[in-house]
């Protein structure tokens, strides 16, 4: 009986333990003049660099090519071969054009000798019968003659032709950029595709559930390197809501009290920005794309209303007033009072005049662990990894976990707490 009454009391001892070290957890502290962009960071959209303009090169099905210079993913200059027609074949067509040429020529020169003859026979015949042959064959010769010179004058469009083919054999590209298609079995319209280089634009891709982010054409949008801490501006030009793409996403819900894995379809659009400058980039960058936030802050301190409490109001000078819970120096929390002034509905942050300073550490006031006293440990925005392995700064007191028997983690008094329970 005494045994029992012992281990419940141990019990009750190490469970108030386990509550009262949990407010020795360290509360997470923010630089204040950080806040203000987290406060007005917005959705992110993923892009890519494109070309603007994009030039198509067709080819003549009648012609054979010889040679092809180029393939899928190679850079081109303005001027540098993409393929050749075979000559051969167009120079034995020019060859026997101009043959029929020489032909059709000798023709009408007999054909005009024959006309004068019969013209002067027929002047020189009184008899009524011959004159009617005579102008019989005149007029056939005249209408061969009419055929003829109509031939000539194709075929010598035809030979033209041929003569401006031969002299571009080989089929240039009219810009720099890169090779985006071949179509070396004709199954399409165009047979080279090329984007040009330099004129580049970023295209982006919003999902529907993000419509009411505020994004539309004529939006300012900031766009950042995947890579480094380049970034760009630009306008949105145009949202493409008549092109949709399907999204599927595998979602985790409960169905008659058992978890259950459930597929979503979602819509997502094109969406195109106009950059103001192109330096660095690379056409296929993949880059990030923001809204940018137009905002009445400009200078000084400004601070998220989340992270203020206990608004007041001086009844006088109606001078509006806050709490914050900012570090004091010595690794503790401290209630502390701001004087507030603007305030900046579209981002929800209210302009500091005095308390804190922009290297002051703020805490969220909503954290449960949040009140004076408590111990802090600093993050900066880059410690965010959500892996919750940052290490405390110097002078942050945190709670040491050791691993019992069983495998769970606990903390140092529950553990002596439960040696205790065993020793009795």
């Amino acid at each position: 009986m005494k045994k029992g009454i012992c281990v419940l009391l141990t019990l009750v001892l190490v469970m108030s333990l386990a509550a009262c070290s949990g407010g020795n957890t360290a509360v997470t502290v923010q630089r204040a003049d950080r806040l203000m962009s987290a406060g007005v960071a917005g959705e992110r959209y993923a892009g890519v660099v494109v070309s603007n303009n994009v030039v198509e090169i067709n080819r003549d099905s009648s012609k054979r090519i010889e040679e092809l210079y180029v393939g899928v993913g190679d850079t081109v200059s303005a001027g540098d071969k993409l393929f050749s027609y075979d000559s051969d074949e167009l120079e034995l067509s020019l060859e026997k054009a101009q043959l029929e040429v020489e032909k059709m020529t000798n023709e009408q020169t007999d054909y005009t000798a024959q006309l004068e003859k019969l013209e002067k026979k027929l002047n020189n015949t009184w008899n009524e019968s011959d004159k009617v042959r005579l102008t019989l064959e005149i007029n056939t010769l005249k209408t061969t003659l009419m055929e003829t010179e109509y031939n000539l004058k194709a075929k010598d469009k035809e030979i033209a032709t041929l003569t401006e083919m031969l002299s571009n054999i080989d089929i240039l590209s009219p810009v720099d950029g890169t090779v985006r298609k071949v179509d070396e079995e004709g199954q399409s319209g165009s047979f080279i595709t090329v984007q040009q280089s330099g004129a580049y634009r970023v295209q982006g891709m919003l999902n529907e559930m993000s419509m009411g982010s505020g994004l539309m054409s004529g939006s300012r949008v900031q766009i950042f390197s995947r890579v480094n801490d380049d970034t760009w501006t630009g306008t949105v030009t145009s949202v493409n809501t008549s092109e949709v793409m399907q999204d599927s996403n595998m979602n985790m819900g409960f169905v008659g009290g058992a978890i259950a894995e459930t597929m979503t379809t979602t819509s997502s659009y094109v969406f195109d920005v106009e950059l103001d400058s192109v330096d660095g980039l690379l056409l296929g960058q993949h880059v990030y794309i923001e809204l940018m936030q137009e905002t009445a802050m400009t200078e000084g301190l400004w601070i998220p209303e989340n992270f203020l409490v206990n608004f007041e109001t001086d009844e006088e000078t109606f001078e509006l007033s806050a709490t914050v819970f900012a570090e004091n120096g010595s690794g503790k929390l401290e209630e502390r009072s701001v004087a507030l002034g603007m305030y900046d509905g579209m981002t929800g942050c209210y302009e500091i005049l005095s308390g804190v300073s922009a290297e002051d550490y703020i805490a969220d006031p909503f954290d449960p662990g949040c009140v004076a006293g408590a111990s802090v440990m600093r993050r900066e925005p880059e410690d965010f990894t959500g892996t919750g392995t940052e290490m405390p700064a110097e002078g942050d007191t945190v709670q040491e976990d050791v691993v019992v028997e069983d495998g769970t983690a606990q903390d140092e008094m529950a553990v002596d707490a439960a040696e205790i329970v065993t020793e009795e």
